[in-house]
């Protein structure tokens, strides 16, 4: 009996510290695309050299980021690899006459349902 109590301790004890955090490390993907409205023609236009940033393990705007990506001609972009769990998403762009758009960000989440999950970003 005694050895039936102490098993199951260990277990009480032991099984949350192995939980897994968000980031890295999983089979999850963020994808999406980042536009911004340009200022000259008020249309949304792909921003082919933002940046976009994210932040595991928070919904909150974040000033401190885990990992960034630039993002493609077409104006896509990816974080591959993540585990389910809560991120946060923010993008900035700079135009070719020096303006800056930027986004108050995204927070998310992965869940075990969706292999991947897009969010789309629109910078103004």
């Amino acid at each position: 009996m005694k050895q039936i109590i102490i098993a199951f301790m260990v277990l009480v004890l032991v099984l949350p510290a192995c939980k897994k955090e968000a980031g890295i490390g999983g089979k999850k993907t963020i994808y999406g695309t980042v536009t911004y409205k340009n200022g000259a023609s008020s249309s949304f236009e792909n921003a082919s050299t933002a940046i976009v940033h994210i932040a595991y393990g928070t919904k909150s705007t974040s000033s401190s980021f885990d990992q960034s990506v630039a993002v493609e001609e077409t104006g896509a972009y990816h974080f591959d690899g993540l585990r389910k769990g809560d991120y946060f998403i923010s993008a900035e762009f700079t135009d070719e006459n020096g303006f800056i758009y930027t986004t108050a960000g995204y927070g998310v989440t992965v869940n075990n349902r969706k292999e991947k999950l897009a969010v789309d970003i629109k910078l103004q």
